[in-house]
Formats: structure tokens, C-alpha cells, sequence
């Protein structure tokens, strides 16, 4: 009996497909050490240290991101209060009033974008467009049926009354503008708020806002009118000197017609009344070339905006 034992483990020890089928791991390596014996033993010895340094790296990296998210959450307590309009610029309230700006009413926020320049679209600035709380009901009472019918002939039957003033709003610039122009005047309360994504200053700031009113389809019917206001408009955006990048230039377009500009520094959180314009074509042509026509500064903002107002038809 010993000796039939002693012959299946000889047998075992010269059958070396019985051993590598055992142990697997050990002949993997025992071939590694032999072809690399100097290196590979060395390394082993290092293998432990490896493994804690890639576990306390991991912990690290899995705490920091809570930390990182802290931190913005204490700027900006819940996702749903602000909008990133721009990565380079804190996020945009939903909500601008009378406690955290120089404003005289409640704003919520309408539509945003960025504003690019020249062919290699470079960024210049975001942009909001906010609508004044107490105001949401004007786009109802005066972009109704009776008005639909009253001024357009291109009506689709087939369509409803938001039907058709929503395809008007969207795919026909010049119904749009006098659609956004009859709302304006309807003493609808409006705000912009600008804010640069690199540094600039109030002299190319002014000169923007003047390009931009000057772009109104309506201008060559009220030249003398226009000149007026845009005299008082310099007067009022008189500051002068740079402005930051994530600075806000605040543009509140009042009941009356009439447009106040404040200044937000936002290194020291201090705003500054710059001036009024009572000139009502002035403000009136600003906000109609943001939410209308072929030639709005920010198509995104204008796109967002007129989607948000057909949800108020």
C-alpha cells in the first residue's frame, strides 16, 4: 500500500501538466522571476506601499468633490435659483428684486444667452432677460385673438390663437417686432442684466447699446426723436473707467418707458446708480431688438425668451 502511494506522487512529480493545472499562479510566477528575477522581486517589495498610496489618493479625491460642491452651494443655495449662462461668470438668478438690486419691482427670469462678435464669434458678454413678476398677465391681454385678427391676415383657421401667434413670434421677424414692440408699449416692465466674460469698459459697453438701438427697423421713422434720446443716454451712461470681467451692467426698463442703469461691482458687492433715460423710444428699441427681428444681439437669449412667452399666451 506505502509503495503504490509513493508511486502516484512520483508519477505526479514527473507529469508537469498536472502541475501547472494546480497551481497556475505559482508557474506564472516562477516564470516571471526567472526571465526578470531582478526587477520583479525588487517591485514586490513595493507593492504594498503602492496599493495604500492609491487607496488614500482615492479617499482624497472622493471627499474633495463634496467640499467643491459646497462651496457653490453656499454661493447659490439650490441649482434652481440660478442659470449658468456662461462658465466664465457666476450663474444668473432667477429671480432679481428689490432686496439684492436697485430695482423697483420683482423680475424672473426670461430667457439668456452670450453675446459673440465678429465671425470668429468671440464671447463678449452674457445675458439676461428678466420680465417683471406682477407683468406676466399683459402678454395674455394684449397678444390675444381679437388682436390676432385685428392685425394679421396670414391666420391658419387650422391653427389656435397661441398657434399661430407663437409661429408669428418665432419665424416671422417683422411680425415679431411689432408683436414685442405692442407689448413694450403696453407699459410691460422689462430688465437686462450684462455681465462681461473679460475685462472691458463703459465706453464699448455704451457703444454697444447704441449700436444695437440703432439696428431697430424703426429708427429711420423716428430720427429726430432717436437723436434725442441717444444724447440722454450718453449723459446717463457717463461713468467712465474699466469694467471686470463678472462686473454687471443692470438695465431695468420701467412702467413709464423710461430706463435706469446701475452698476454691480461684484468683488465688493456695491451697486451704483449711473442714470435714467426718460426717452421711451430709447428703452422701447433696446428690449425689442432682444426679443425680436434678425438682428438681435444674443439670438440664444432672444430664442429663450420668446420660448418662455408663448408658455404665457
Amino acid at each position: 500500500m506505502l509503495k503504490s502511494v509513493q508511486r502516484a506522487l512520483a508519477k505526479c512529480q514527473r507529469s508537469p501538466s498536472v502541475i501547472h493545472w494546480q497551481c497556475p499562479r505559482r508557474n506564472f510566477v516562477s516564470v516571471r522571476t526567472s526571465k526578470y528575477r531582478g526587477r520583479f522581486s525588487s517591485s514586490l517589495r513595493y507593492w504594498p506601499w503602492l496599493a495604500v498610496s492609491t487607496l488614500i489618493t482615492a479617499s482624497l479625491c472622493y471627499y474633495d468633490q463634496p467640499l467643491q460642491n459646497d462651496d457653490k452651494t453656499d454661493a447659490f443655495p439650490s441649482y434652481t435659483e440660478s442659470v449658468q449662462v456662461d462658465s466664465s461668470v457666476s450663474d444668473f438668478p432667477l429671480t432679481i428684486d428689490a432686496l439684492n438690486f436697485p430695482v423697483s419691482t420683482t423680475f424672473k427670469l426670461l430667457g439668456y444667452g452670450q453675446r459673440h462678435v465678429t465671425f470668429l464669434r468671440f464671447k463678449v458678454y452674457a445675458l439676461g432677460l428678466y420680465l417683471a413678476e406682477n407683468d406676466k398677465n399683459l402678454v395674455a391681454n394684449t397678444l390675444n385673438e381679437a388682436y390676432l385678427h385685428k392685425y394679421f391676415l396670414e391666420v391658419d383657421d387650422s391653427k389656435t390663437t397661441k398657434e399661430n401667434l407663437a409661429r408669428f413670434l418665432r419665424q416671422d421677424d417683422s411680425k415679431s417686432v411689432m408683436m414685442i414692440d405692442d407689448l413694450l408699449d403696453s407699459g410691460m416692465r422689462m430688465l437686462a442684466k450684462i455681465t462681461p466674460v473679460r475685462n472691458t469698459d463703459f465706453k464699448h459697453l455704451k457703444e454697444g447699446l447704441v449700436k444695437t438701438i440703432s439696428k431697430h427697423p424703426d429708427v429711420i421713422n423716428n430720427k429726430e426723436t432717436l437723436e434725442n434720446g441717444l444724447e440722454e443716454l450718453n449723459k446717463a451712461f457717463s461713468r467712465k473707467g474699466s469694467v471686470r470681467k463678472n462686473d454687471d451692467l443692470i438695465i431695468e426698463l420701467l412702467a413709464n418707458g423710461s430706463m435706469q442703469f446701475s452698476y454691480h461691482d461684484s468683488k465688493t458687492n456695491e451697486f451704483e446708480v449711473m442714470g435714467v433715460v426718460n426717452n421711451q423710444l430709447v428703452g422701447k428699441f433696446l428690449f425689442s431688438q432682444y426679443l425680436s427681428g434678425n438682428r438681435s444681439p444674443s439670438p440664444q437669449a432672444k430664442k429663450t425668451a420668446i420660448d418662455k412667452l408663448v408658455t404665457l399666451l
